[in-house]
């Protein structure tokens, strides 16, 4: 080893340090910022949706916020996650709350629903917003009435966009989407702060687990680990060990570290 010289290794125990303090700090953080209130644009998402006659629940991170109990960063969306039987409910609720309906094609290929019989449900997401909304881009559109989306991820300062992902469940039992014989009960699957429904975190970091090198996805994994129970961490790794039989960096975190309290109480 040269002296005065940091090797390939050197950078990478120093960088995973550094990382692992500056979770420890937004631990600290969210400690002395107690139980805050939910994020405004959440607060006005729930108070549109729970009059909407369908199930949901909040996901991604702003699920992972619900959990902690503070605002860990800024998001660039409001994701919302609602079974597949009721979508049909949804797209005509949103249309009649004033928001554009766009089902997700891949590719950045949207095609607009303005009838719930005429639909290709090639994927299981749709974009909702409003006339105006800087987040989104639509271009005209093609023969097929298909068009070119662009997303901008700006981060979202009103309620002008919400994107539905849809998933199935059984009479007990939510099934995840990308692998279906990956189930959780539904009481432990949806959860509750202030009586706003969100995702539990062991199954939105599975989501998660796919893109981690995504900007956030690390930190959000690090500060939900050390506040999950147990029986959530157990199940994750369950979950992840049956994802990637080859392996997945997050399987490589001990297990039996203790639960970090965040100093919120629990959630409802």
């Amino acid at each position: 080893m040269s002296l005065g010289r940091e090797t390939k290794t050197d950078r990478k125990t120093r960088e995973a340090a550094e990382d692992r303090k500056a979770v420890r700090g937004m631990l600290n953080t969210g400690k002395d910022r107690g139980r805050n209130s939910p994020n405004r644009l959440v607060t006005e998402a729930d108070e549109l949706l729970k009059n909407g006659g369908f199930e949901y629940c909040f996901c991604g991170g702003q699920a992972l916020d619900l959990f902690l109990g503070y605002e860990s960063r800024t998001h660039g969306d409001i994701d919302v996650c609602a079974y597949r039987n009721e979508r049909n409910r949804i797209i005509q609720y949103m249309q009649s709350r004033g928001f554009e309906v766009y089902e997700m094609l891949g590719g950045g290929r949207a095609h607009r629903i303005t009838d719930i019989s005429v639909q290709l449900q090639k994927k299981k997401n749709i974009f909702c917003f409003r006339d105006g909304c800087p987040l989104v881009k639509t271009y005209p559109p093609d023969e097929d009435g298909c068009c070119w989306m662009e997303f901008f991820h700006t981060g979202q300062t009103k309620l002008d966009f919400i994107e539905f992902l849809f998933n199935d469940k059984t009479q007990d039992a939510f099934e995840y989407a990308r692998n279906r014989t990956i189930t959780l009960g539904t009481e432990q699957a949806v959860l509750f702060r202030d009586g706003i429904p969100y995702l539990a975190p062991e199954l939105c970091l599975l989501y998660k687990s796919t893109d981690i090198g995504r900007e956030g996805y690390q930190q959000d994994f690090e500060l939900a680990w050390q506040a999950m129970k147990p029986p959530q961490r157990q199940w994750l790794r369950e979950a992840l060990l049956q994802e990637y039989p080859g392996g997945h960096p997050w399987l490589d975190v001990p297990q039996t570290e203790q639960p970090v309290r965040t100093g919120v109480s629990e959630a409802e």
